[in-house]
């Protein structure tokens, strides 16, 4: 029951992340996360278009601070050790995109939590690992994108699936089309409602850490937008490092619910170190798709 108008104090200090009221039933919550500011971001066209962009860029000085201040807000609001959250809501499982900006984000949370990075090779951003553009001479050309050797040996204890041993994307799959990364990421959707159907209190919650347009695939796919290539009437435009709080109630007769509760939490940021989340740069992934 919500507190009655005479005894809401609007100005008192919560946790932005609990929802009031508390949540009741059979439902998991799932934090998502987009990765701190890459070198791609800050690029003046950071477009697909952009020869000049790196296949799997690291962080910037910026994006460096960003997740080590993730890192600290969520050790501070979201572990088990803090108190400041029911414990199905403290974050027990990291799942995180196998790109090297997703891994670099999730590494100070994870430290700070004591859990591993769990990589799962789905959870790339639309496009793939790919250098060049459609323009360029030689063209697109795709990358294998790091393999799980590299993964375990620049992020050492991040449990990695056999199946990326080669790497997770191939040199002939060039750059993924809109269409092509909309079907990968409802079968992501998939998955997360299977984690949901099995999901009991003592699981805690999961955290993902993806990537600024997959989000927006993603939350079409849960809340049941339906999804168009060209031009976009809404787009969900994710800051990075922004976290993304949803619940989602599993039914196994059907019928599954999808909460957002919050989007784009800051708490952890001043403004100063905000970046990312413009409407432009959605839309030109969206307009321009395939076209690297």
């Amino acid at each position: 029951m919500y507190p009655r108008a005479d005894t809401f104090h609007p100005h008192e200090k919560c946790n932005p992340l609990t929802p009031t009221p508390p949540s009741t039933g059979r439902s998991m919550r799932l934090y998502i996360v987009r990765h701190a500011q890459s070198a791609n971001n800050a690029l003046d066209t950071p477009s697909l278009q952009n020869s000049g962009r790196s296949a799997d860029p690291s962080l910037t000085a910026k994006g460096f601070q960003q997740a080590e201040a993730l890192g600290r807000f969520v050790g501070d609001e979201l572990g088990e050790a803090c108190g400041k959250v029911e414990p199905q809501h403290a974050i027990r499982r990291m799942v995180v995109s196998p790109m090297r900006r997703c891994m670099l984000t999730a590494g100070p949370a994870a430290k700070v939590l004591g859990i591993p990075i769990e990589v799962k090779g789905d959870l790339f951003e639309h496009g793939g690992c790919f250098e060049g553009a459609r323009d360029d001479s030689g063209g697109v050309v795709g990358c294998t994108g790091l393999t799980k050797s590299q993964l375990e040996s620049e992020f050492p204890g991040c449990v990695v699936p056999d199946e990326l041993v080669g790497g997770w994307w191939t040199r002939q799959q060039g750059c993924e089309t809109v269409p092509q990364a909309q079907e990968r990421i409802r079968a992501v959707a998939a998955w997360l409602w299977s984690v949901a159907e099995a999901w009991k209190k003592e699981d805690g919650a999961m955290c993902i850490v993806v990537h600024g347009m997959f989000i927006d695939i993603l939350i079409k796919v849960l809340t049941g937008v339906a999804l168009t290539t060209g031009k976009q009437q809404a787009v969900y435009c994710s800051k990075n490092a922004g976290v993304h709080v949803l619940e989602l109630r599993a039914s196994l007769g059907g019928g599954n619910v999808a909460g957002l509760q919050r989007f784009n939490v800051l708490e952890h940021m001043p403004a100063a170190m905000q970046t990312g989340g413009s409407v432009e740069g959605l839309d030109d992934c969206y307009m321009h798709e395939g076209t690297a």
